[in-house]
């Protein structure tokens, strides 16, 4: 409940907290199941698109949930849309990267992901106070409306402005395109023949890949606890209304927008000026965000005051923005062609925020201790991850993302075998081969050996 004006006012609806805990570990369920498959729809097709779709429908979906809430009982309709919203949603992330991998210079890699990424921990914070104060003074459902409504507005304008790559862009002069050419990770939108030559198996057995996973898997179990279980728990270790607890549950996601930006312009810097290599960079900026964050975690189980409560929760979650120039920029390092699909893999880490809000469920007892239990298994997974990074993370070009000996797709016909040329003058007549690769007149010319796909083939083209 809040007060509004002196008078008090319920908020509360017919749901149980466990049914509220199940419906978010439907989204985040749904959210688990299409990470990969949204990975491979990213690199098949255009990223861009993708994720505009993503955030579309999500949005729709959105503004529906408020009717069976209000008037239906039955839990099963909203269970429904928050899993078709985390299925849409698990293809937004691995999108994102795949546009990132084309746009971001090498020397600028971790302050453009941390940037792009910073929207996503500042607007659970805005979120807590909006929620807050829109439930109070306007109505319980008016922010469900207002998310919906954003969300559809800015897909349409992701999708009017945002190019897959510098050079679909029709506003950039050829002097910006060739910094992209020169520093950039030159990763062409989805193609067929990329999403064909994925090598599964090395990917799976990558332990840098691993590392990135886990990784994932620690940063979902705390932030799922951040946005939906810490203004339960100041609600029930300290009695705060909602309208307080969004101020205050905010302030931690704040701090972590801060570093998050600031620590990637940082982590480049080191790397840029060859004070660190690109591993020790990415190891840095993950051990000190997770172990930070991992100590104020277990040190909430010594603590009976919010204030204090709020400071460590400000201080571990602020500084876990670093580990944002670990993990998450760490995709971009290990294969820039295949960005999307490690993004998809390391987003199975939303696993955590499942097991999360099990977890939660499962201990909660709307008491203190239970949260100082909560928080000590966080902390320890937290301290799981810096080491299992610390030892397996590596921020070089693995072998098997190493890109291929690419031939010429027009080739002289000096490189056409005997018998092929004998098949071509039958079919040609008297029309002459040109010896040319850029074939700068109308002639018949020889595709090689492979063609765009990498299918092996020999026919004529007519340029």
């Amino acid at each position: 409940q809040c007060n509004v004006n002196g008078t008090a006012r319920d908020l509360s609806v017919t749901y149980s907290v466990p049914d509220t805990q199940f419906f978010q570990s439907a989204y985040f369920f749904g959210s688990f199941l299409m990470q990969l498959p949204g990975g491979y729809l990213a690199t098949r097709f255009s990223p861009r698109r993708v994720c505009g779709l993503s955030i579309l429908i999500s949005s729709v979906l959105m503004i529906v949930l408020p009717f069976p809430i209000q008037y239906t009982q039955n839990p099963a309709p909203v269970f429904i849309i928050r899993f078709l919203q985390g299925l849409v949603e698990g293809w937004s992330v691995p999108a994102m990267n795949g546009v990132i991998s084309a746009w971001a210079p090498k020397s600028e890699k971790s302050r453009m992901v941390t940037f792009v990424y910073a929207g996503a921990y500042l607007s659970p914070a805005l979120a807590m106070v909006l929620t807050g104060v829109s439930a109070c003074w306007v109505s319980w459902n008016a922010s469900l409306f207002l998310y919906g409504g954003l969300g559809v507005i800015w897909s349409f304008a992701w999708v009017c402005t945002i190019y897959d790559t510098p050079t679909l862009h029709p506003g950039l002069h050829r002097s910006e395109t060739d910094v992209f050419s020169k520093e950039g990770a030159n990763v062409s939108k989805g193609s067929q023949s990329v999403a064909q030559r994925i090598p599964w198996s090395k990917i799976l057995r990558s332990l840098p890949v691993w590392a990135i996973i886990f990784g994932s898997f620690c940063r979902n179990w705390i932030f799922s606890m951040m946005i939906t279980q810490v203004p339960q728990y100041f609600k029930d270790a300290f009695n705060k209304d909602i309208a307080t607890i969004g101020f205050t549950a905010a302030l931690p996601e704040v701090l972590m927008t801060i570093v998050t930006i600031s620590g990637g312009v940082f982590i480049d810097k080191l790397i840029k000026h060859n004070l660190l290599s690109t591993s020790h960079g990415r190891k840095l900026a993950q051990c000190m965000g997770f172990g930070i964050e991992a100590l104020c975690l277990i040190g909430l189980r010594f603590v009976e005051t919010s204030e204090i409560a709020l400071t460590l929760l400000s201080v571990g979650v602020g500084f876990s923005g670093l580990a944002i120039s670990g993990y998450q920029v760490n995709p971009l390092d290990l294969a820039p062609q295949y960005v999307s699909i490690l993004t998809g893999l390391s987003r199975l880490g939303t696993l955590g925020a499942i097991l999360s809000t099990l977890v939660a469920g499962k201990l909660h007892q709307n008491n203190l201790q239970s949260w100082q239990n909560l928080f000590t298994i966080a902390g320890s997974i937290h301290l799981a991850g810096v080491l299992f990074y610390g030892i397996f993370a590596s921020g070089e070009r693995q072998p098997w993302a190493e890109p291929t000996e690419t031939r010429p797709l027009l080739a002289p016909v000096d490189s056409v075998p005997e018998f092929s040329r004998d098949v071509l003058e039958e079919d040609v007549g008297d029309s002459k081969f040109s010896k040319s690769l850029f074939q700068p007149k109308r002639r018949r010319s020889i595709l090689n050996d492979f063609d765009e796909d990498g299918n092996p083939s020999w026919f004529l083209n007519t340029i």
